[in-house]
Parts: C-alpha cells; sequence; structure tokens
C-alpha cells in the first residue's frame, strides 16, 4: 500500500485535489482545513489512508490525503468514532487536527457542534470516545503554545457570530498579515475583520 506520494497539483475539485503523478492524475480526498491552502501548479508531498467504504451493496476505495503524517494519525483515531465516517470526517474537518484535538480535549461542545454535520450528540459522542486520548497524546502540543490574545480574539469572534471554524481561519490570516501574535486581542480582531472585507 502506498504511503505518501508526489505530484503536481492540477487542480482542486469539491473535496479532492487532483494531483498529476507521471502519466496518471489522481483525484484524492482532503479536508477543507488543508484544501484552503492547496494552490494549482504546485509540486506537494502528500501522506495517505486508504479505506473501503460501503456504498449499496458496494466497497468504494477512497484514498484520502494529508499534508503530515501527525495529521493522518489523528484522522484515523476520529474516524474510530461509532457513526464518524470517512466522508464525514473529511467534511467536519474545517480547522486543523491540533485545535480539534484541542477542542475535545477540553471538551469544547461549542467548537465541535460549529463543525459541518457534527450535531450535540456527536459532539458528545466524539468527546466521551476521545477525550483522554487527545489529552494524552502529542496531538494538542501546538495548542498549547497560543497566546492568551488569540484564543481571546477568537472568543471575540465568535461572540460577534463567527463560527467558530471561521474564527480561527481569520485568527490565522491576521497573524500573518501582522507578523506577530504579541499585540493586543482587539488589535488582532480589527486586522481579522479588515482582512473579511
Amino acid at each position: 500500500m502506498l504511503e505518501s506520494i508526489n505530484g503536481l497539483v492540477t487542480g482542486v475539485d469539491g473535496s479532492y485535489i487532483l494531483l498529476a503523478v507521471g502519466p496518471l492524475t489522481l483525484r484524492l480526498l482532503a479536508p477543507g482545513y488543508y484544501l484552503r491552502h492547496v494552490a494549482e501548479g504546485e509540486n506537494i508531498r502528500l501522506f495517505l489512508l486508504f479505506q473501503i467504504i460501503n456504498e449499496g451493496n458496494k466497497g468504494v476505495p477512497l484514498a484520502v490525503a494529508f499534508p503530515t503524517i501527525s495529521d493522518r494519525d489523528f484522522f484515523t483515531k476520529f474516524i474510530s468514532v461509532s457513526g464518524v465516517g470517512v466522508r464525514a470526517a473529511v467534511k467536519a474537518m474545517t480547522i486543523p487536527p491540533y485545535e480539534l484535538a484541542g477542542a475535545i480535549a477540553s471538551g469544547d461542545l461549542k467548537i465541535l457542534k460549529s463543525l459541518p454535520g457534527i450535531g450535540n450528540s456527536r459532539a458528545k459522542q466524539i468527546i466521551a470516545k476521545l477525550q483522554d486520548t487527545m489529552s494524552k497524546s502529542g496531538f494538542t502540543s501546538s495548542v498549547a503554545g497560543i497566546s492568551p490574545a488569540v484564543s481571546d480574539a477568537r472568543a471575540i469572534l465568535e461572540q460577534l457570530g463567527v463560527p467558530a471554524h471561521e474564527a480561527s481561519t481569520m485568527i490565522k490570516k491576521a497573524i500573518e498579515e501582522t507578523g506577530s501574535e504579541d499585540i493586543s486581542a482587539s488589535a488582532l480582531v480589527r486586522v481579522a475583520m479588515q482582512l473579511r472585507g
């Protein structure tokens, strides 16, 4: 089975990356948090997870692509929750795995419920199954380094009605724009709202 693959991105089609590898073009399923950063014409290396899913009375092979092995490892744990299939997990992952792992570890129902296809009962089920695992894993290590200003800015955006997964993306863009996390929460929110247009 393939572990990883290098190729040229020829396009993004819905939830799929079209990857040219020699004379072949592969159609690889990929989560939204990653698809936003994939550009046509880019040479990339992807780590793959192969799954056979049941559709009607036949098994359909799917290849899911990730930017890192760690992201793939998180995904395999995420789909271990009963009722969270491959397609549902890909659709739900609009925020990076480390943020999702942090939400699960802290029991944050609000963030989980804001994800596409994850309702209140499914969010509780995810926390019940994975909270201990995520608390002890390395997936949340990136969350520990988030500054209070970033955390406060995200909370302010959510209070203004911005969905949690969109607030995370807006804050990330604001940090990239300013070049620093060492600014006040209000300044981050201001920049984030300006970039949102």
